[in-house]
């Protein structure tokens, strides 16, 4: 078999449903879900307030994010707009800090809770990365085979899971009003409980996971059949459902788990399923234990590789990234990288599952930065290139970037739920940005031969196709 760096070759085959359920992908996994209770018993109404204030910053990046991606419909690599605005050395760090990073941190995460949920649910017992190394492999497989395989994949995916935390919520918050939600002698306290010892800024990080991820269908837009109207609706209106799926989700455990249980324990929506279904759902709540973590995995593996295969293309990262597969025209050697991250991010955790908490934290850390960074590159290119052809604008501009600029800083300088964390998180934080900042300063100087914020012409990027005089 013969060699291929040609481009990736874009097939007009992607419909609104396949976009929607890419955006709400990453969303739609365990790791989120735990995240989620967990915060709800840190911080009780706190927390939902805080879980407000991330989804306003997700939309202005949703927002942001759109608006870029139909000005430069053609790239695959969210680094592009950045590399157009800002320079090479930040479209660098924006990429691998904040989406090479979750996927080192936040997808190992999410693997554990797989396997611990595995391993309460099946009447035998398997080695610790058996399940972590199948799923890994199986989508490896599937996302080599093409989007194709993937599209008709991931709307399953992402529609089952978030059918179980809208269905669950409701039947959760129908059942406290009723009365008929756990037993008393637990102590659960409703929603009144929620009252008691709130957290709210030390909380917004984690919240903020709940809605990362959404421009992961960005790097589609070359291949949906009609971006300029599905793009805003699929990254919008799933946050909104999101939101929503969430809030029910969030504020009915309280009628059926008590606040200590679900900060303490390492699997809080295996305890939730079973208060609410009986001990019955331990069974199929395994299966979807898997297909949230396949969802993830699935999303993961469509765009991250796509990125750094644009990354490749842009000289940004090693040649060998752009190796595409000769008949599925797919980015190999990106796909097999991305793959064996998580299984080195559960070798270096060990399968902890209290390390779980703070590398979320750190991983939404980064994720913010990155998103800081795209919300600079938006401000930049506005004012470099005003005449630049763009399908959707994001609104109130210049005020609404620079608020969530200062939003999201103030997020992340007060990211620790509790004083414990904070050196952890710090460490985890620290280590990456001075690790990829450094490597990403020395590629773009020795290698690249660059200025690091020298910015690259939006044409020689997307070949003018889209500059409007």
């Amino acid at each position: 078999m013969a060699a291929s760096t040609a481009p990736i070759v874009n097939r007009k085959t992607l419909s609104f449903s396949t976009l929607f359920s890419a955006s709400i992908g990453v969303v739609v996994s365990q790791v989120t879900i735990a995240s989620v209770l967990q915060g709800v018993g840190l911080g009780g109404w706190g927390f939902i307030i805080a879980m407000l204030l991330a989804f306003a910053l997700a939309l202005t990046n949703a927002m942001a994010y759109t608006e870029m991606a139909l000005m430069m419909p053609e790239v695959t690599s969210l680094s592009s707009y950045a590399e157009a605005a800002i320079g090479n050395f930040p479209a660098i760090l924006l990429v691998f800090a904040g989406y090479v990073t979750p996927v080192l941190f936040g997808v190992p995460g999410e693997l554990i809770l797989m396997n611990q949920v595995l391993a309460q649910s099946l009447p035998f017992s398997t080695p610790l990365y058996f399940w972590p190394s199948i799923l890994i492999g199986i989508f490896v497989i599937l996302n080599i085979l093409g989007t194709d395989v993937f599209a008709k994949v991931q709307t399953a995916l992402g529609c089952t899971v978030l059918a179980f935390l809208l269905i669950t919520g409701v039947v959760a918050l129908l059942g406290g009003t009723l009365g008929v939600g756990a037993s008393p002698s637990l102590s659960v306290g409703g929603a009144a409980a929620l009252s008691k010892d709130t957290i709210t800024f030390g909380l917004v990080a984690l919240a903020f996971w709940v809605f990362v991820g959404s421009e992961f269908v960005t790097p589609l837009v070359a291949e949906a059949r009609n971006p300029n109207r599905d793009l805003p609706r699929a990254m919008l209106g799933g946050l909104f459902l999101i939101l929503i799926a969430y809030l029910c989700f969030a504020i009915g455990s309280s009628f059926f788990v008590s606040r200590s249980a679900l900060s303490q324990a390492s699997a809080p929506h295996l305890n939730f399923a079973i208060a609410v279904y009986g001990p019955k759902a331990r069974i199929w709540f395994s299966l979807l234990a898997v297909l949230a973590s396949a969802s993830l995995l699935n999303t993961v593996l469509a765009a991250v590789p796509r990125m750094i295969a644009g990354m490749a293309n842009n000289g940004q990262v090693f040649p060998i990234f752009k190796y595409t597969h000769p008949r599925y025209k797919t980015p190999v050697i990106a796909i097999l990288f991305v793959g064996a991250l998580p299984l080195l991010g559960l070798a270096w955790s060990r399968g902890d599952a209290n390390a779980i908490l703070p590398l979320v934290i750190a991983s939404s850390i980064t994720w913010l930065l990155a998103y800081m960074l795209a919300q600079l590159s938006l401000l930049v290119l506005r004012y470099r290139h005003p005449r630049w052809h763009r399908p959707f604008r994001v609104p109130l501009f210049p005020l609404l970037p620079i608020a969530a600029i200062g939003g999201m800083a103030y997020v992340c300088l007060h990211a620790a739920p509790t004083p414990e964390m904070q050196p952890q998180i710090a460490q985890y934080t620290s280590v990456v940005l001075i690790v990829f900042s450094t490597l990403g300063a020395l590629w773009v100087k020795f290698v690249m031969r660059k200025g690091l914020f020298e910015p690259v012409a939006p044409e020689d990027i997307t070949h003018g196709s889209h500059i409007h005089s």
